[in-house]
């Protein structure tokens, strides 16, 4: 599924012209096809249909979208809801309109017979503003989307809700809802951002004539991650190969209160192929975990008051270790304190291998964040939605109404990845580009959980893939484990180290 910006669009559309088509094509095009879509969802023979239009090119489509529905027998009204047309495609599109004399009302001039228009309408399209929306809405584009939400009528939105920001989702509180969205071409990030998909409605995507080539420089922002570009990131294994070729991963992970997190995020990193594991942890957390694992290799540090690492001690150890690590795990159960910051900021600091923070270590950047703009190798952030919120400086539900948008600007303002967890993760990317991923499950919501999928993202970083793909590639592979877990022990009873079963049993099955 190709996913672009709005202004990647504009390059497309401007790409096309190379191809014996013109603005004035593409426009007929476009909203020849709405009304295509509107006549096979609904009988438009005899019935009311209002389209709003603003004065940019949105608006050219919508009236073509008008003439062709008046061709096909309804009654159209076109209302101009920001005066005249600004481009002269969309103004040639308004003049052969008024020639075929279908009745075009200004807003700010003719308020009251659109008012009686649109109690009678059975049929209402959003041509205002389509994906060159920003900020908030005004003056008659104000006016007309709160007409369009409420009318009782069947809503169509062209391209874009209006009111809705394409690449974003930002929205105005009078946002159009609509019940239809038709879609030129391709989707854009609000078509797939759960927070934009809510103002759609139903999603049709419809071919405007631009020809393959024109996407020949365009990297579609939105991929949905899917098993063949999980296994992408899982380095296959030659006969010849000894453990040095996968990596070392340096894991400072656990503390005496939490034992469990560095076993968990040992075994994911383990059975995710890494090479070797050196877990750096206190005395309690190394004992108990080599009564069990006994592939990983130990750093017992000294324990603070609390039962975690202390950091003073702890440097000189961590010291010795960073070079010979190809990537480093921080804040799996290490807990919170004075200790946590001083690590978190070393290892940022002096990590020239991909590092990847998890739980505490992130609580740990939510109070110094500034250590990020010193960071001198990847950093791969791991948050749910709870974590994200302390790191943003915002609710829980802010984070929840605007996942997308939240760590698509995170990303790219500190220059991290950020994978945030949650139901449909998503791993967002510096350059802007996002990886959706949609297996898992309810049952994955359990204390563990996360300590797993840090230990598999940071295993493969340490066995050379890149932190995004990384990210991505885990948090698929996760998902899908947990949900052949499920259908074993149903979604309820699991338990997150039962599914490294079930990854071992996908990654058999597909020869890694």
């Amino acid at each position: 599924m190709r996913v672009i910006t709005g202004a990647q669009m504009k390059r497309v559309e401007e790409n096309s012209l190379a191809f014996d088509l013109t603005y004035a094509r593409l426009m007929e095009n476009a909203g020849s096809a709405a009304a295509a879509f509107i006549r096979r969802t609904f009988r438009v023979e005899g019935r009311n249909c209002m389209i709003f239009c603003g004065s940019g090119n949105n608006g050219g489509d919508g009236f073509v979208a008008a003439r062709k529905l008046y061709e096909n027998g309804a009654n159209v009204v076109a209302v101009l809801a920001e005066g005249e047309p600004k481009t002269q495609e969309a103004s040639s599109m308004l003049d052969m309109l008024i020639m075929m004399e279908v009745p075009v009302f200004d807003l700010s001039r003719d308020s009251e017979n659109v008012l009686a228009c649109i109690q009678q309408t059975d049929i209402v399209v959003d041509a205002l503003y389509g994906t060159g929306f920003r900020g908030a809405l005004r003056g008659g584009g104000k006016i007309a989307a709160g007409l369009i939400n409420d009318a009782i009528a069947a809503i169509i939105s062209l391209d874009v809700p209006s009111g809705v920001a394409c690449d974003t989702s930002k929205s105005d509180p009078d946002a159009v809802k609509a019940d239809f969205t038709v879609v030129f071409d391709c989707r854009k990030p609000v078509h797939v951002m759960p927070e934009g998909q809510k103002y759609c409605g139903t999603i049709e995507v419809v071919e405007i004539g631009i020809p393959p080539e024109a996407y020949a420089d365009i990297e579609s922002v939105f991929v949905s991650t899917d098993l063949e570009m999980a296994l992408e990131a899982v380095p296959i294994r030659k006969v010849d190969s000894h453990k040095g070729d996968f990596g070392t991963l340096l894991a400072v992970c656990g503390s005496s209160r939490y034992r469990g997190a560095a076993v968990l995020a040992a075994l994911g990193a383990l059975r995710m192929g890494v090479g070797i594991v050196r877990v750096a942890s206190v005395e309690a957390v190394c004992c108990a975990m080599a009564a069990s694992v006994y592939e990983a290799v130990y750093l017992p540090l000294a324990a603070n008051s609390a039962g975690g690492i202390d950091a003073s001690a702890a440097l000189p150890v961590l010291a010795g270790a960073l070079p010979g690590a190809t990537a480093v795990l921080f804040g799996c159960g290490v807990g919170d304190g004075e200790d946590a910051d001083i690590l978190l900021e070393y290892l940022v600091k002096n990590a020239k291998v991909p590092i990847i923070i998890d739980a505490d270590g992130i609580n740990a950047l939510a109070r110094n964040i500034y250590v990020l703009q010193e960071a001198v190798a990847p950093v791969v952030l791991t948050p749910h939605p709870g974590e994200m919120a302390r790191l943003c400086g915002v609710s829980t539900q802010q984070i929840q109404e605007n996942r997308f948008g939240t760590a698509m600007n995170f990303a790219a303002k500190h220059n991290v990845t950020v994978l945030l967890k949650g139901s449909e993760s998503i791993t967002a990317l510096s350059d802007g580009r996002v990886l959706s991923n949609h297996t898992g499950n309810p049952g994955l919501a359990k204390g563990g959980s996360g300590d797993i999928l840090a230990g598999m993202t940071a295993s493969l970083c340490a066995q050379g893939t890149s932190p995004g793909l990384a990210a991505s590639a885990a948090a698929y592979l996760h998902g899908l484990a947990g949900d052949r877990a499920a259908k074993r022990l149903s979604q309820c009873a699991m338990l997150p180290s039962e599914l490294l079963r079930d990854l071992c049993e996908i990654l058999a099955s597909e020869r890694r």
